[in-house]
């Protein structure tokens, strides 16, 4: 079955790969490029801001220092990263820049880009990366059109409509989920910026509600299980009825909805350090400018705590600890889905102590698919194997990521809290079809002794290999300071002072090096604490403990 299942696959990778030379030859054409063709506009209606879109601006300080050293120049720099210049053509530095002192740096850029990419470009003119540069034009206004002469702010409008006329006769290609939903942002935020395209605005919010439907889950969470795709996708449900607000017009009842149930995921899944736990594909983000937002404009979420949309939280005064228990994400929303099922991160006074590895996706196939694997993540693998297995082929993971073989199923989902304690229980069955073992995950944390216990249990039913050995892992975000004591404890410290003990007794404790990718735009070395042992008997238990340093 799942070798039918790739063979499927890999026709319809066939067919995209096929499909997109064809468009590419098409787009490159005298008579596509006259089909794009424009009518004029008559003037650019302000509805965005570049405070907006600050929420969303994440660019490293060595690559806006290379604009500026530069300027006009760094369109011809090709010797880059793909990561790094995806975010030079999206113009998302544009937010960054100082609106008094570098405003004419950041016309000279956009006029200079219309001169050398005015045409369809196939690595720039990417749906993902047009549609990005489209919200940022037009949301930093201040500095692209603001007090600038008339054949230039002519020219810019131009190319946006033209840029906006490919996406719109496109738009039916960006992939399901997010990519589709910030396509169909940029093409509403068109429509309500030039009247002349007014439906632009009535095709996109048309087609943002289909998609929302399909992409939302009855818990109001995003089908790709990721907390990245959680908060890009409220951000711009936001910004859109900020748009529709600013330019007067009534924002549709499911789109408001939509922000309430994703609102209450984003309430639950924040931590008390303003960023999100690293699941199923996630890394870094820092919540804190679009939770301005979300206050400064009245928005108003219930809270849940315990289990909700298959994550559990544990949370006691300035504890925090949550674990993934979803079942993996359908291949249509499974693009960069991680196999880390049962793991946890802890965060302790706003500082985040337990970490996950975070998401390579943006760093070449390498790392991308070894962040995916279970070893990349706080939590149990058998045999040095992940608990789902992906699809390998080049041409496939080119075009659906990571999708699955085989994947799991969490039959356990149980929380449990008194004064005393508060207890979470996820299980799932993916070593089950291969080695016999179903894997239980218990966290207790004693509220008086301020003591996190894990019972990590193995049930061993039918035995499928002469050998079976577990590793548990126990990832340490890079800015923790980590000091092996005498005996088989880990002391874990922070610059705020704030401490925790790691120790297991029945298992001797290893410190191993590893790569932290949570930031994209900053690789850091870190450290990960490693358990290991053979399964010899039918009920395995491991029971390690966190002490929170006196």
């Amino acid at each position: 079955m799942a070798n039918f299942q790739t063979f499927q696959l890999y026709l319809r990778a066939l067919r995209k790969n096929f499909q997109g030379k064809l468009r590419d030859i098409k787009f490159n054409s005298k008579n596509y490029d006259v089909s794009l063709n424009i009518i004029q506009p008559y003037r650019i209606y302000e509805c965005s801001s570049i405070h907006l879109v600050q929420p969303i601006t994440s660019f490293e300080e060595v690559l806006l220092n290379t604009i500026r050293k530069y300027k006009t120049n760094v369109w011809k720099i090709s010797n880059i990263e793909d990561y790094k210049l995806y975010k030079l053509h999206n113009f998302c530095f544009l937010s960054a820049l100082n609106i008094k002192t570098e405003k004419v740096i950041g016309c000279q850029l956009v006029d200079e880009w219309i001169n050398q990419f005015e045409n369809y470009h196939s690595t720039h003119w990417k749906l993902k990366t047009l549609s990005f540069r489209l919200i940022y034009w037009i949301s930093c206004h201040d500095i692209i059109f603001k007090e600038t002469d008339l054949i230039y702010k002519s020219k810019v409008i131009n190319s946006i409509v033209k840029q906006a006329k490919h996406l719109f006769k496109n738009i039916n290609l960006p992939e399901q989920g997010l990519e589709k939903i910030v396509a169909l942002s940029a093409l509403i935020l068109v429509g309500i910026s030039f009247t002349e395209y007014e439906k632009y605005l009535e095709v996109g919010l048309k087609e943002i509600e289909k998609e929302l439907s399909n992409f939302i889950n009855k818990d109001g969470f995003v089908k790709s299980k990721n907390p990245e795709d959680l908060y890009y996708t409220l951000y711009f449900l936001v910004i859109i009825h900020e748009w529709l607000l600013n330019s007067r017009r009534q924002t549709p009842i499911q789109i408001t909805s939509y922000i309430h149930s994703l609102g209450i995921c984003f309430n639950f899944l924040k931590s008390n350090n303003d960023t999100l736990p690293l699941f199923n594909g996630a890394n870094e983000i820092n919540i804190q400018k679009l939770d301005e937002i979300i206050r400064a404009r009245g928005y108003a979420f219930n809270k849940v705590e315990d289990i909700f949309c298959g994550f559990g939280k544990i949370k006691y005064k300035k504890i925090e600890i949550f674990m993934d228990g979803n079942t993996p994400a359908n291949t249509s929303y499974a693009k960069n889905y991680q196999a880390g099922a049962l793991s946890f991160e802890l965060y302790s006074s706003g500082q985040k102590f337990i970490t996950n590895t975070g998401s390579g996706k943006y760093l070449g196939s390498n790392l991308s698919f070894l962040s995916s694997t279970t070893a990349a993540h706080s939590t149990l693998n058998i045999n040095d194997t992940s608990s789902c297995i992906f699809q390998k082929n080049k041409l496939i993971t080119k075009h659906f990521g990571n999708s699955l073989i085989n994947d799991l199923d969490i039959y356990k989902r149980e929380f449990k809290s008194d004064k005393e304690t508060t207890q979470c229980i996820f299980a799932h069955n993916g070593y089950e079809r291969r080695f016999g073992i179903k894997f239980e995950r218990q966290l207790t944390l004693f509220k008086n002794k301020n003591t996190i216990e894990g019972i990590d249990t193995l049930i061993l039913k039918n035995k499928k290999k002469n050998f079976l050995s577990y590793s548990i892992r126990f990832h340490i975000h890079p800015d923790i300071r980590i000091t092996k004591t005498m005996g088989n404890d880990i002391l874990l410290s922070s610059d705020r002072g704030n401490g925790w003990i790691f120790r297991c007794p029945q298992v001797p404790t290893k410190l191993e090096k590893n790569l932290y990718l949570g930031n994209p735009d900053s690789i850091k070395e870190n450290f990960f604490i490693l358990l290991e042992g053979q399964i010899e008997s039918e009920l395995t238990n491991i029971i390690w403990y966190l002490e929170k340093a006196k």
